[in-house]
């Protein structure tokens, strides 16, 4: 088993690459009475179309497929919900479907290591009947209503749809009630098959245990003791287009009081050969210019021009894409302002300096968090194929010459605009 430290924090992890192909990291808390523990697969719900290794042929499978296949795997053969079974321990459980993973979590201070055990043993029993798959679809297509008068959602759905033409992440994470109608056992088993197999999981736990004790549990669990590692899936190119697909959207909504809207900047990864420090450095950029102790904000704010306003960023394939989430009674203007302010703030030597410090400061009391220590890790292996364990040093070597070139590469040209407006009231009424 390998050590090592996320450098700066005395917090050490522990990484066994199983034979089967199981990646498992291990983060011991001595001073910590909680534990936290994801199992996760790199199973999403852009990933709808691929081949597998001995086939020619694409596969392609229903939008909504990945979230589908998480809620079923809480249906075991012999009846138990493992729901109930954490719970008879006062332990929590939880799923959830992103982008590009899907994760199993499970999270207490009681019975770590037969959770641990249970944990691994429902992933890996799949059971599928024609059933159990018809009854799921009345569920999820109620779930899926649900969003439907959500402002922020549909917010959400139509800056995705603006901001890329052809990639599936135009498509909602849990599918459309058409798209899951289509969904059958047998595609929920190919695509089990093909993805939930030890070579593309990980298992990340952090808490007060022994690691020896802890790897032993994992190593001779019956259900991935004798599995044999298999090759991956291979996933399908989308020729993703830089432009935009809508420059600009504005849709009546009428549970709203003021607008809101959405902005996001596309920008090209081709030819960046660092892209964690070039992603690092957009972070610093933003939160300069537009953080909470900004004077931009400070002043839109004073000027009734901005209500709210969140940023983030997301590396999607070949793009790194920055969106802005407003809320404002004039979000032209503001976005304007937005963009003004970016081409134009000339950021200084002491406030890359200032931002460093908060950073380190940030970045280690997060490690005093279990489950952010956790998520952190699983975020890092699933954007960028490994463990960024030298965060702090990295942020140590920023530097105010470095940021400018990058800030003076950055193109707002390819951006996308979606604007809630609210509705009118004799529009209502008719």
């Amino acid at each position: 088993m390998n050590k090592f430290e996320l450098i700066g924090t005395d917090t050490f992890v522990y990484n066994e690459k199983l034979p089967c192909g199981l990646d498992v990291y291990l983060i011991p808390f001595a001073q910590k009475k909680n534990y936290f523990m994801s199992y996760f697969t790199k199973f999403g719900s852009i990933n709808t179309e691929f081949s597998l290794p001995y086939e020619k042929k694409t596969i392609k499978v229903p939008s909504g497929i990945a979230h589908f296949l998480e809620h079923k795997m809480f249906e075991q053969e012999n009846g138990e919900v493992p729901f109930d079974f954490f719970s008879q321990s006062g332990t929590g459980c939880n799923a959830s479907t992103g982008f590009k993973a899907t994760r199993y979590i499970v999270y207490g201070t009681n019975n770590l290591k037969e959770n641990l055990s249970y944990l691994i043993q429902f992933v890996n029993s799949p059971y599928f009947t024609p059933l159990n798959v018809e009854k799921e679809k009345g569920i999820i297509a109620e779930e899926i209503k649900m969003y439907d008068d959500n402002p922020e959602w549909i917010l959400t759905e139509e800056m995705e749809k603006a901001t890329f033409k052809v990639h599936p992440i135009r498509d909602d994470i849990a599918g459309y009630i058409d798209t899951i109608a289509n969904i059958n056992c047998d595609q929920l088993y190919q695509c089990y098959n093909a993805f939930y197999q030890p070579s593309n999981m990980g298992l990340v736990i952090g808490g007060n245990f022994d690691v020896e004790e802890i790897t032993a549990i994992i190593r001779n669990h019956p259900l991935l003791k004798d599995r044999q590692k298999t090759e991956l899936p291979i996933l399908k190119k989308c020729n993703e287009p830089l432009s935009v697909n809508t420059k600009l959207l504005k849709i009546p909504c009428h549970n709203i009081a003021n607008p809101k809207a959405g902005f996001s900047i596309k920008l090209p990864l081709k030819g960046i050969k660092d892209v964690y420090s070039y992603n690092v450095y957009i972070g610093m950029i933003l939160n300069i210019i537009f953080g909470t102790s900004s004077t931009f904000r400070e002043e839109a704010m004073k000027n009734n021009l901005l209500s709210s306003m969140i940023f983030e960023r997301m590396i999607v394939d070949d793009y790194l894409v920055i969106s802005f989430w407003l809320e404002s009674l004039d979000p032209m203007t503001l976005i304007d302002k937005i963009k003004d302010v970016f081409n134009n703030y000339e950021i200084t030597k002491e406030e890359v300096e200032r931002c460093k410090k908060v950073w380190i400061s940030s970045e280690v009391v997060m490690t005093d968090n279990v489950e952010l220590t956790v998520d952190n890790l699983i975020n890092d292996i699933i954007e960028y194929g490994k463990v960024i364990n030298d965060r702090i040093k990295e942020i140590r070597k920023m530097n105010l010459d470095e940021l400018n070139k990058i800030k003076k590469t950055i193109s707002l040209d390819n951006n996308a605009v979606v604007i809630l407006l609210p509705e009118l009231m004799e529009k209502k009424a008719s």
